[in-house]
């Protein structure tokens, strides 16, 4: 059934979800559940691309498209002030449209991290049973991981013969073999498990809205960008919508609206609404409903230090030939379901400390093959090299997304501060020593034409590299971080500080960054907090 815009404006729902990414459709499947409440998705953006979306190898020719936001930081001080492109989804699905589908919860400790400081209920062991609820694993079935959930998680079938080379030279240097990141413990070497659905992305759009888009109480409006939340003396009671170029009427929420619009969107939409640094708010003319310091500060993100590579000495013997074109790469997945395509070659890697004695790893690597997509030269695959790349798993650096305007269509002001805590880059530089120890090591010795590259001597040179190529991960989080008192926005209930009837539930409410990829904890966070809405 098609639903007329102009006919919601009056419609009232009790619940109303803003944003459709990774925490938005969770939300919506698990409201909607109960037939009896009447649900809303709003979303700016449109459907995925059909064709695209579900193609593991091409998740990089959907940014600066329209499911991207697109947006740029602020001059980056500590990277020579270089703007960093800072893709967020516009899609339905969000970002898990957009990101490789590494599926990686962090460490047992973060989430016990949050509880130690005051997030009462958000334990390891508390949250433990949502990711579970969530994942329908392909390969584990034990204590840590579930089989009836709607995300489908699984291993990658199509991986280079190259990631063998890299367990046997980290494992040299000391890194454990672990079958499972997210099982017992997170350190060592091995396989990461993607959101793939035989070996297909499955985003949230695919694992948790599809299969309930027919439910008679659940509305999606796509293409409807939000102006505002509504409050009413102390309570949100609606929001202001545009759909399609067209002012609408507030749509009325009896119950509660979630916002759901992601570690730079739901900052965003706070302040827009009078919700945030009252000082900040009345330098864009938005009148203060609420003061909440909180909102848009302590932006955490993982930033990329790498890379290592290794020149490869026989790119026929290692790499084979491949499609030239693009497009008959993705004819050839679309034929057989494999090929280049058929992996988001993020394949293999690890966690590790660069420090003794730390009581969880510090640092995160990947190693990638260089034909993967993003490293086409000229629209050729790459075949020259190897690649190592990666993140402390713990910034200490702290940004921030402020308002650029008060027009809902100006894009926000992200500023992460990258490197502002020294010891950020201290971790850093001594990642890119540890992964040319790895590339140098006797396992890629065969494949391997003279030293890996940077051959840099002094710590100094080996910062400037760092800042000179370091760039985003996309792993935004805790801009409406959960906690108590003044520099907290929500409670462990994810409800707003002096907001009844509104709540935030995604990537923002992390007290702190969890140690690896956000995705899979978004979800958790996103299904443990659907819980805390019904009860």
């Amino acid at each position: 059934m098609r639903w007329c815009i102009d006919c919601l404006m009056t419609e009232t729902f009790n619940y109303i979800i803003i944003g459709a990414g990774s925490a938005g459709c969770v939300l919506a499947h698990r409201l909607s559940e109960d037939a009896t409440c009447r649900v809303a998705l709003i979303e700016a953006g449109d459907e995925p691309d059909a064709r695209l979306a579900p193609v593991p190898g091409a998740a990089s020719h959907l940014r600066n498209t329209r499911a991207d936001w697109a947006f740029t930081t602020t001059p980056q001080r500590e990277l020579f002030d270089r703007r960093i492109a800072y893709p967020r989804g516009r899609v339905i699905g969000g970002t898990s449209i957009l990101n490789y589908m590494a599926y990686v919860r962090g460490n047992a400790a973060d989430y016990d991290g949050w509880a130690q400081m005051g997030n009462t209920g958000w334990s390891y062991a508390d949250v433990l049973p949502y990711f579970r609820k969530a994942e329908s694993n392909a390969d584990f079935a034990d204590a840590w991981h579930g089989q009836t959930g709607p995300l489908s998680v699984e291993t990658s079938q199509h991986r280079h013969p190259t990631c063998d080379l890299f367990l046997e030279a980290a494992q040299a240097l000391g890194l454990p073999f672990n079958p499972d990141f997210n099982g017992a413990q997170q350190a060592g070497c091995g396989y990461f498990q993607a959101t793939t659905r035989n070996g297909r992305r499955s985003s949230t759009a695919e694992a948790y809205l599809d299969p309930v888009r027919h439910r008679p109480n659940l509305k999606v409006l796509k293409n409807t960008h939000l102006l505002r939340i509504v409050v009413e003396k102390t309570r949100a009671v609606g929001v202001e919508v545009l759909a399609e170029g067209r002012r609408l009427e507030t749509l009325h929420a009896e119950g509660e609206i979630i916002l759901s619009a992601g570690a730079i969107g739901s900052p965003q939409i706070m302040m827009l609404s009078g919700l945030g640094p009252a000082d900040h708010l009345t330098a864009h003319g938005v009148p203060v409903l609420c003061d909440l310091p909180a909102v848009g500060q302590n932006l955490e993100d993982h930033l990329g230090v790498g890379p290592a590579i290794a020149t490869v000495s026989d790119p026929d013997a290692v790499f084979g030939q491949l499609p030239d074109r693009f497009e008959d790469a993705l004819a050839e997945f679309e034929r057989t379901g494999g090929g280049l395509l058929a992996t988001h070659h993020l394949d293999v890697g690890g966690f590790y400390s660069v420090d003794a004695g730390t009581m969880s790893p510090q640092c995160q690597v990947f190693m990638l093959p260089g034909i993967w997509e993003p490293s086409r030269i000229d629209g050729v695959p790459d075949r020259s090299k190897i690649i190592l790349y990666g993140w402390p798993t713990r910034s200490r650096s702290r940004g921030s997304v402020s308002l650029g305007s008060s027009n809902p269509l100006d894009p926000p002001v992200i500023d992460p501060n990258y490197l502002s805590d020294p010891d950020d880059l201290r971790v850093s530089v001594e990642m890119v020593k540890f992964h040319i120890d790895v590339l140098n090591s006797p396992a890629y010795s065969p494949v391997r034409a003279g030293k890996a590259l940077p051959e840099f001597v002094a710590d100094t040179d080996i910062a400037d590299h760092v800042r000179r190529n370091a760039s985003t991960i996309w792993h935004s989080t805790s801009t409406c971080r959960m906690g108590s008192g003044e520099m907290s926005v929500v409670g462990p209930d994810l409800r707003v500080h002096g907001v009844d009837g509104l709540r935030i539930c995604d990537a923002s409410v992390m007290p702190t960054m969890v140690s690896g990829n956000p995705n899979a904890a978004i979800i958790m966070v996103a299904e443990k907090g659907a819980a805390l809405v019904k009860q």
